[in-house]
């Protein structure tokens, strides 16, 4: 028994370092992902664009200002050199940092590795994002340093078994952060080699049993993060619990085991001395024994008389199988009262979830209104695009009350109800035919709230500009899958787009809002006149 529970305790032990490991990963895949978010609003934005830097300077300021996590933003041109930050100066050669030799040879978001900050000598951890304009030229390339320190009041809140540690690794094996502090494990110094290689060598996900830096023996569960899956791991997570402990427990156990079994031992042989003239009573005793226990609520009590053909042994034979009949039948409601327990806690989770995403959705409606006045159009177009706008975000509520999961929506069904809803918006005297070809394609509900209104300015610019004059005019709209991608298409036989046409000028508010809506679900938005006007989104699924 000792050893078993030696066992379980060691695989429950794998699996917790595993699970915290996992746990603690997901906080810092939620760090890069804001960080990923505010760069790539940043170069969304027209002082950048425009490279006006003396504005892009302000606006770094209030940013970092409103971040107090981050170290540093700062913008640099093509050659690396600094052109706006929030502390730096103009002026500063940044272009060998591996983050920005990374983000141009990547061309998309990267990290860099630990380095200490040319301000205040901070401990850091860097971060890219290169900038393009509409001919793929690079504009500029925007940084950020998070600041190690801050995952102090992160992980202060944890409560870590005793000896029990987390660790986090850059690509080089360099110790970002540990916690709890401990001298023997200092931040910027590279971990135990023996560590470092199977953690290299391991799968994205795993466990393994190594000596630390303070030379004690522990069990190690790790999670490699990437930016992209087809990246290298830009980041190590590590938690570590002793496995003395372990050990001291099972062997407390097994000693403990051992004395019970030798003094019950010595009891027995003392009552089959005793009482072997006394075992017809024995039996009745034990009988009577049973009947009380079960009437005290004991289900499990039984008389174990097998292989006793007296009456006696009938009579306690009857009496345990009724006994073992009760019992399971009161295991069963018991566990179908649990199982109706936990699923209407996942029914209130799930739905104050709903509640959470609704409430997100009306501030989305209220922040798309209040654009809308910076562009002003005519009562009646106001009123459709406002119409269209809100049809798009109630439908994937509408859809997901029908559907089994409230957390997914099925991308195709959906594009099919919202060109319908739009088309029925607008005057259809000039016979405006619509085309939708779409596959089955699940989406996160927090990602279907973007492609939605993706989708409906698409589609309405569509009846607004390129079929708005066009005899016999037909809309096309296609949704695929294609290596692990999906691609929007929006097509019209109008006049097509003008020469020279580009989002920053000429475009009104509904192609600025798709453009900003497609960098949301990290999907690029582009643009061909070809027999009409045709803009392609490609965006990747996250399953």
């Amino acid at each position: 028994t000792g050893m078993e529970y030696l066992q379980a305790q060691r695989s429950a032990a794998q699996t917790e370092a595993l699970r915290q490991a996992e746990a603690f990963a997901e906080i810092q895949t939620r760090i890069t992902d804001a960080t990923r978010q505010i760069l790539s609003t940043l170069g969304t934005l027209p002082a950048i664009q425009e490279q006006n830097w003396d504005q892009t300077t302000e606006i770094l300021k209030a940013v970092h200002a409103r971040n107090p996590d981050y170290l540093n933003f700062t913008v640099l041109d093509s050659r690396g050199i600094v052109t706006a930050s929030s502390l730096l100066a103009a002026g500063i050669d940044l272009f060998e940092r591996p983050h920005v030799q990374a983000a141009i040879q990547t061309g998309g978001f990267s990290s860099g590795e630990f380095l200490i900050g040319m301000i205040e000598d901070t401990p850091s951890f860097a971060f890219s994002l290169p900038v393009y304009d509409n001919n793929g030229d690079l504009v500029a390339i925007i940084n950020t340093l998070y600041k190690l320190s801050s995952y102090a009041e992160l992980f202060q809140t944890f409560n870590l078994p005793k000896d029990s540690f987390l660790g986090i690794v850059d690509r080089k094996g360099l110790r970002l952060y540990f916690y709890p502090p401990k001298e023997t494990n200092p931040i910027g110094a590279p971990i135990v080699p023996r560590v470092w290689k199977k953690l290299l060598e391991g799968p994205d996900r795993g466990m393994f049993s190594d000596v630390s830096s303070d030379g004690a023996s522990r069990y190690f569960g790790y999670k490699k993060l990437r930016l992209d899956p087809e990246q290298e791991p830009y980041m190590y997570v590590v938690y570590a619990v002793p496995q003395e402990a372990i050990t001291r427990a099972s062997r407390n156990i097994i000693f403990h085991y051992l004395g019970i079994m030798a003094l019950a031992s010595l009891i027995t042989l003392f009552l089959a001395f005793r009482l072997s003239r006394l075992f017809f009573g024995s039996r009745l005793s034990r009988i009577i024994a049973m009947a009380e226990e079960i009437q005290r609520g004991n289900l499990s009590s039984r008389i174990h008389l097998e292989g006793d053909t007296s009456d006696l042994g009938h009579i306690a034979g009857a009496l345990d199988n009724m006994a073992e009949a009760v019992e399971k039948r009161d295991k069963m409601l018991l566990e179908e009262a649990e199982a109706l327990s936990v699923s209407l806690k996942e029914k209130e989770v799930l739905l104050k979830e709903v509640h959470h995403r609704v409430k997100n959705n009306l501030q989305l409606i209220l922040s798309l209104i209040r654009l809308q006045t910076e562009f002003p159009l005519s009562p009646e177009e106001e009123k459709k695009v406002l119409e269209a706008r809100v049809n798009a975000i109630s439908l994937v509520h509408e859809m997901l009350y029908q559907s089994e999961s409230l957390s997914k929506i099925e991308l195709g069904d959906y594009t099919e109800n919202l060109v319908s809803l739009i088309h029925s918006l607008h005057d259809n005297k000039h016979n405006i035919q619509t085309q939708v070809s779409v596959e089955k394609i699940y989406c996160q509900i927090d990602r279907a709230v973007p492609f939605g209104l993706l989708c409906d300015e698409l589609v309405v610019n569509a009846f607004k500009h390129g079929l708005k004059n066009t005899e016999n005019g037909r809309l096309t709209v296609t949704l695929i899958r294609s290596d692990g991608a999906v691609s929007l298409r929006v097509r019209d036989n109008g006049p097509g787009l003008p020469e020279g046409f580009s989002l920053a000028q000429g475009s009104g508010l509904g192609l600025q809002l798709a453009d900003s809506l497609a960098a949301q679900i990290d999907g690029t938005l582009r643009w061909e006149s070809d027999k009409g006007a045709h803009f392609i989104v490609e965006f990747p699924l996250a399953e």
